[in-house]
This record gives structure tokens, C-alpha cells and sequence, in this order.
């Protein structure tokens, strides 16, 4: 047995992928849009790679023109079609605290994790997104302010707890035939909620769930979204930050979660990456830079000639960037407005430079190459892991290794193909280095989840 620290995993289920450019490709497969098998086969691809949950995040604007707002299936019902193709894997539900309401929500969380043996999680975020009009989505359901959201979040979340493990004893069914008795007298308890913003008289009627506590995740970086976190969360689903700073994030989160009295080695902290992989470097560099190939750039040149402080305008985007760029002549922030604070970890931007070119687009990379990083780099949320199967493993490796994180959450960029390659690469060089499991080890997803060896 390994005593290393081993890696939580989790793959995203969107029905074009999550790049917002790569499902132009020849070979990327876009009737997941309709033909849920496309999605289905990700909840598959997990189950053999022996993943801890599949995510498919929800929305509740209607905003059509936006790529990665039009594919929402309801993930309660995606969740339940395709644990009934699986045995051990987890499912993550997203739902919006703002808009739901607790017991609506508690009858399908129940519901699915009775359904499932006891493999269900509970996202519960708070954010009142305007675009796409959710409110006019919702007609007179009330809606908090930006203000009163948290403390709605917070009540939202006690009344599903208690109407989860308070409505009924483990013991309630007695069915005793010959006297006539389905349900144990007494069994069942009406919770009385009476809150600033939800009444619920309870009980719930569905059966507690399997799990003895439905984990819960966070996500949100504002100071209330923390507290809330600290107080409730199992899992928080963070930005990522580089090593150095994400070390010291790590570390700060981790102690809220002491000062409140709870285990902080059992609240894992996951952030999302968007994987590009290859069998060798060189090929998931070229695959990279092709999706990046489609997006329209024209206004980056201008703007990094005056970065820079070269006149790229009678430059062909076809050179190399190093035979153009003077990287050691760089100001320290000259790439500033292009890149997001919250990818930097350098201590300048000359070297941030190196490691774009190092880690991501190739150091042959051209002019034009870079100006498509720059500008997914504007859009993106979270960092792109691009290499071979050695490669992302050793990013995995040493963020886990530095205490910057305890797993990741997979985007694959498109389908079909991508979720497959890291489980038939990926994961068993990870298994190889003893940072991820060989087989599941717990039946429940909070057992996974708690799980500190394998």
C-alpha cells in the first residue's frame, strides 16, 4: 500500500465538450446537443477509468447564442439515466439556491441516492447570472438580491439537510402484514421550517438517503461563498493559481475549515483543467495550436505591438515568436493585459513568456500561435494541460505533491475521443506512480471522496 496522497478525479459531461472552439474540428462529434449516448459514453469512459463522479453543470438562462450556455440537460435526469449504466461512479448535481426551492430539491437528491446506492453529491451555488434572463424564466418566484443571496444559500442548505435526515428513522419500515402496519408508527417527523425565506413543514416523502451525509461542494470566490464553504462544503471547486500562489490558497482554505472544527484533510479542494492530449507532445502541441488556429484574432497584433514595444504590423504572423520577440527586453508586465492574473505564478513576465511557449504552444510556436493562445486566455477560466500522457501526469503529480490541490476536475475540449485518451493514458500512469486508485475502494462517493489511501 501507498502512503502518497492520491488524486480525486472527476470528468465533466457537456454535450459539445467544453473548448468553445475545438467542436469545429473534423473529427469532433456535436449531436450531443440531441443524441444523449454522446454523454452517456463520458459517465462510461469514467466508470473504466475508475473516476470518482461524473459533473454536468446546470443553467437556468436562456441564452442561445452562447456555446456553453445552449447544452443544459437537466442533470438530475441525466444523473439518474446513466447511473443505470454504472456501478460504482458518482454524480455531482448542480442546483441554483436562488432560484430552487429546498424541498423540490431534497426529493430528487433522496431519491437519486437511493437509486444509486449512495453515489450522489450536491454543487449548491447561489449566483444570480443575468444574462439569458433566468428571473424571467422563473415568473413570480421570488429571487434574493446580490445581497441576500448567501443567507438564502444557507438556509436553502440547513432545510435540505434536515429534510433529508430528520423527515424519517432509518427504522421506518416495519411491514408487518399480518397486523396491517406498512410504516413504523412514529417513524416519520414534520421538520417545521419557518425561515426568512423558506416555510417547510416536512417530511419529506421519499426515504433518507444511502449516504450518511450527502457531500457538498463550493464554488465562488467572494468572502461569503468562502464562509459558506468552510461551514458546509466537502469539496470546493476552485480556480487554480499556479504553485506558489495556490499553495497559499490551499493552505488558507484548509485552515478555515479547522478553525470551524471540522477535518480539513476531508474537504477536498478540485479545480478545473481542459486537457489536450496526445500521444506524444509534439502531436497534442500541433492539436492544440489547430484548435486555437480557429478562432479570430485580428485584434491582438495591434495591441501586442504596443506591449511589446516592436511594430508587429510589417511582421509576418508567420514567423517564431523568438525570432521576432526579445524576450530578455520584456517589461514585467508587458503580457498583463493579455493573460489572467489569475494564471500567473512567474515572477515576471519574461518568464511567463518561456513557459507559454515551454509548457503549451512550442517553442517553434509562430507569431500567429501565440496571438490564439492570448486570445483563448481572455475566455478561459481555467488552465490548458497540454502534452503527452507523461506530461500531464507530471502536472497532476506535482500540484498534488505541492500541496496546491487534492484532484482535478476534467474537461474534455470535445467529443468524442478525448475522455478516452486519458483513461487509457493517462490513468495508468498515474496508477504507475501510486497517485491514483486501481480499483474503487468505498461504495458511496463520500467513501471515495474520504478515502485517504487506496
Amino acid at each position: 500500500m501507498s502512503n502518497r496522497r492520491k488524486l480525486r478525479l472527476g470528468l465533466a459531461a457537456y454535450g459539445t465538450g467544453w473548448d468553445l472552439d475545438a467542436w469545429r474540428l473534423p473529427e469532433a462529434t456535436n449531436t450531443g446537443l440531441r443524441d444523449p449516448s454522446v454523454i452517456l459514453d463520458i459517465a462510461r469512459t469514467a466508470e473504466r477509468g475508475k473516476l470518482d463522479y461524473v459533473f454536468a453543470g446546470s443553467a437556468l438562462g436562456s441564452e442561445p447564442d452562447r456555446l456553453n450556455r445552449i447544452y443544459r440537460w437537466d442533470n438530475f435526469v441525466y444523473a439518474g439515466y446513466a447511473a443505470a449504466l454504472t456501478k460504482n461512479l458518482g454524480f455531482l448535481m448542480s442546483v441554483n439556491s436562488s432560484f430552487e426551492h429546498p424541498y423540490a430539491v431534497a426529493r430528487q437528491l433522496a431519491t437519486l441516492d437511493n437509486f444509486t446506492a449512495g453515489r450522489t453529491a450536491l454543487n449548491v451555488v447561489f449566483g444570480i447570472d443575468r444574462d439569458g434572463d433566468p428571473i424571467g424564466n422563473y415568473g413570480k418566484n421570488p429571487v434574493p438580491t446580490e445581497e441576500t443571496k448567501y443567507d438564502r444559500a444557507r438556509e436553502f442548505t440547513a432545510v435540505v439537510n434536515r429534510l433529508l435526515y430528520e423527515s424519517w428513522d432509518d427504522d421506518l419500515l416495519l411491514d408487518d402484514k399480518a397486523g396491517g402496519t406498512l410504516i413504523k408508527p412514529g417513524s416519520w417527523h414534520q421538520i417545521d421550517h419557518h425561515g426568512e425565506h423558506f416555510d417547510v413543514r416536512g417530511p419529506l416523502n421519499v426515504p433518507p438517503p444511502v449516504q450518511p451525509h450527502i457531500p457538498i461542494v463550493q464554488v465562488g470566490l467572494s468572502e461569503e461563498s468562502l464562509r459558506f464553504g468552510a461551514d458546509y462544503a466537502q469539496v470546493r471547486f476552485s480556480p487554480y493559481f499556479g504553485i506558489s500562489r495556490g499553495k497559499e490558497e490551499y493552505r488558507k482554505l484548509k485552515e478555515r475549515v479547522a478553525a470551524n472544527g471540522r477535518d480539513p484533510e476531508k474537504f477536498k479542494i478540485i479545480p478545473g483543467i481542459t486537457f489536450y492530449l496526445a500521444g506524444t507532445t509534439r502531436e497534442a502541441v500541433a492539436k492544440f495550436n489547430e484548435i486555437n488556429a480557429l478562432q479570430l484574432t485580428e485584434d491582438i497584433p495591434a495591441a501586442f505591438s504596443a506591449a511589446l514595444g516592436v511594430d508587429l504590423s510589417r511582421v509576418r504572423d508567420t514567423e517564431r515568436v523568438l525570432d521576432v520577440v526579445d524576450v530578455e527586453a520584456l517589461d514585467d508586465a508587458a503580457l498583463r493585459p493579455f493573460i489572467s492574473d489569475r494564471a500567473r505564478d512567474v515572477k515576471n513576465d519574461r518568464e511567463l513568456l518561456r513557459q507559454v511557449l515551454t509548457t503549451q504552444v512550442g517553442e517553434d510556436a509562430t507569431l500567429r500561435e501565440l496571438y490564439q493562445y492570448v486570445q483563448r486566455s481572455r475566455h478561459e477560466q481555467q488552465p490548458a494541460v497540454v502534452g503527452d500522457a507523461a506530461k500531464i501526469a507530471d502536472w497532476l503529480e506535482e500540484n498534488i505533491e505541492e500541496n496546491v490541490l487534492d484532484g482535478v476536475q476534467l474537461f474534455p475540449p470535445y467529443h468524442r475521443g478525448p475522455a478516452d485518451l486519458f483513461v487509457d493514458l493517462v490513468v495508468p500512469e498515474l496508477q504507475r506512480r501510486g497517485i491514483f486508485r486501481s480499483e474503487y475502494e468505498a461504495s458511496t462517493l463520500q467513501g471515495l471522496l474520504d478515502t485517504d489511501e487506496y
